[in-house]
């Protein structure tokens, strides 16, 4: 008897430590006023830099802004070739620049992050470093797990995890730059309650005119931001810089193209630096880009994004860490063609479909049916495995000489899935996928699914999804992990999100801002895989596209033209990749910090992980 007393005590302070947790979430501010900063240091001048810094909080202040996120390493500067050389200009935490930053704040009353090229006091290992203040004082600090290559020639990997700390503002996290190269940090500061993430870049492109062979390293990483948004429900704030940074040093030089941005639970774009050529600016202040948000509205956002997830599903797969001994890696390059079908609204045109020779095409979702059918005629249409629709589409890809996928309702008992089926030229069905994460119309007629596919062909790894489940960040995850190379995903309709990063930043021609559905685009990028979705047309929207694992800087996003019955490209299979690849992407994952994706709602661990916001994994 003692130890269920026992037992139900702790499960009481528990569940109190989690009230009061969402208690003070609660309380903080209705409103804030935020700012994205972008704030221009000068290379390896720390007293100068913090000097400035000083100022810009003055003025961040002075505008009415309650909460200033800077952008990253804004002491020191970035650009350093080793260890030795940034080590003059490190900072510690405290150090100087928060015995300068924090009266301002006790004054002003502002809270404000920003990036230092931190020293550590215990060991002397440097680490690209995110500091919390306010008027109190220090709230916490995070330092980067997303190393990129520049930062590994500095600064160790980060040891903090994502903490998520409350203020008086709401639930803050932080994260940093190359950070969002990678879907899994920002979804565990969703995961811990976070209301509001702070992201501080300094978000680099290479010189103009750089020959080819030194340019493979142009990426920007501030066009990743709004993912982190529309895939967690939370309120992001992104600081990053502009200007020409140059090592005096070995002359190595850096642009940054600015575009600072604040997003809304919702994945749309509240605000947003001018995107920059190169330009030699001044050090200091280089504009205050702000928005009033409610943090507290996250919260239902968040909610129903984390809802969606399978964690039984995703365990342990999400938790490994297999780069660069993978057996699973696709040998060799091939080139491959892509066809994406786009139908208008209304019936369904697959018997007047079939793919080219050798093509993997798509087809959109529920493919036999006629579009927007109610969830009780959808039932009625379902059939076994083996029935009419996959008949018809085995012998379409028999014609075609091709691989097809399309989707039905499958009736398995009194059980009905949303079953995605793949052709191949031979006029056999190769796989069959039923779709594990289901939302809106989807889940009143059909039964989720339980495990991924992965069908092994000439053109390479083939992964089956449906495009509406792509929201959840962590069905990409699961097919990056299995080294998928293409993902072949039927949508139905145009989702309303769309991709809204700045049409500057990309470097390769027709950026798709407005157009492509953001889902699938981000997947593809965040997997570095290609994803083909057959779709809908809807007035001026279109669900079809091709989406490639470089949409910046390499591969191109093709949605299909109005009228146009298929969109086509052909390309190389594994993408080979230029700043990164999907071996590179895995192998820069801290893993370790991984294993809440994989626990179920009612683990321990978990809720102990999610009432204390901060410290590490409370099970080892």
């Amino acid at each position: 008897m003692r130890k269920v007393l026992l037992a139900a005590v702790a499960a009481l302070a528990l569940v109190c430590a989690v009230a009061a947790n969402d208690a003070a979430a609660q309380a903080g501010r209705p409103h804030v006023k935020v700012a994205a900063v972008d704030f221009v240091p000068a290379w390896g001048d720390l007293d100068g830099n913090v000097r400035r810094l000083a100022q810009a909080a003055e003025e961040a202040a002075r505008q009415g802004v309650e909460y200033a996120v800077f952008p990253e390493t804004a002491v020191s500067g970035y650009l350093f070739s080793g260890p030795d050389q940034i080590a003059p200009f490190l900072d510690t935490i405290p150090g100087k620049a928060t015995a300068a930053l924090l009266p301002i704040l006790e004054r002003t009353g502002l809270h404000m992050s920003v990036g230092i090229a931190e020293r550590d006091t215990s060991t002397g290992l440097a680490y690209n470093t995110a500091v919390l203040m306010g008027p109190k004082g220090i709230v916490g600090k995070y330092r980067k797990n997303g190393l990129n290559p520049q930062d590994q020639k500095v600064f160790a990997p980060g040891d903090t995890g994502v903490e998520v700390f409350d203020t008086p503002l709401g639930r803050i996290a932080l994260l940093i730059c190359y950070d969002d190269t990678y879907w899994q940090y920002a979804r565990l500061a969703a995961l811990r309650g976070a209301q509001i993430i702070a992201w501080h870049s300094v978000s680099d492109r290479v010189m103009p005119g750089t020959p080819p062979a030194q340019a493979t390293g142009n990426h920007s990483t501030v066009a990743n931001v709004q993912y982190m948004s529309a895939q967690n429900g939370v309120w992001v704030i992104g600081a990053t810089r502009s200007g020409i940074e140059t090592n005096p040093i070995t002359g190595g030089k850096l642009y940054y193209n600015g575009g600072s941005s604040i997003w809304s639970p919702a994945g749309q774009k509240l605000v947003q630096a001018p995107v920059v050529p190169p330009e030699v600016l001044p050090p200091g202040l280089n504009g205050v880009f702000s928005a009033v948000i409610a943090p507290g509205e996250a919260d239902a956002a968040r909610a129903a994004a984390l809802a969606r997830r399978r964690p039984a599903i995703y365990t342990p797969l999400l938790a490994l860490h297999r780069v660069p001994v993978d057996g699973n890696a696709t040998r060799g390059q091939r080139t491959v063609a892509f066809a994406a079908v786009q139908w208008p609204e209304g019936p369904s045109q697959m018997t007047q479909t079939e793919p080219e020779d050798g093509e993997l095409m798509v087809l959109p979702a529920l493919s036999a049916l006629p579009s927007d059918l109610p969830a009780d005629r959808i039932r009625e249409a379902a059939e076994i495995q083996g029935g009419a629709f996959e008949q018809a589409l085995a012998k379409a890809a028999r014609a075609g000489k091709g691989y097809l996928v399309g989707s039905y309702p499958e009736r398995d008992g009194p059980r009905v899935y949303h079953t995605v089926v793949m052709a191949g030229p031979t006029g056999t069905v190769l796989g069959r996928y039923r779709t594990m994460h289901l939302g809106g119309d989807e889940a009143r007629w059909a039964t989720p699914g339980d495990a991924p596919v992965i069908i092994e062909t000439p053109l390479g790894r083939i992964g089956l999804a449906a495009a509406g489940e792509l929201a959840v960040p962590e069905l990409g995850g699961l097919y990056g992990a299995l080294r998928a190379d293409i993902l072949a995903a039927p949508a139905g309709r145009p989702d309303a999100l769309k991709v809204e990063i700045a049409p500057a930043l990309y470097a390769v021609p027709d950026p798709p801002t407005g157009r492509a559905d953001f889902f699938p685009y981000a997947s593809a990028k965040q997997n570095q895989l290609w994803l083909v979705s057959g779709g809908r047309r809807a007035g001026d929207r279109t669900a079809a596209g091709i989406y490639g694992p470089e949409p910046i800087v390499e591969t191109p996003t093709l949605t299909a033209l109005p009228g146009a019955p298929v969109v086509r490209h052909s390309t190389t299979v594994p993408a080979p990749g230029t700043w990164i690849n999907q071996q590179q992407l895995i192998s820069g994952q801290q893993a370790l910090y991984f294993v809440p994706l994989v626990l179920d709602e009612g683990n321990d661990c978990l809720k102990r992980w999610r009432a204390a916001g901060t410290r590490a994994f409370p099970c080892r």
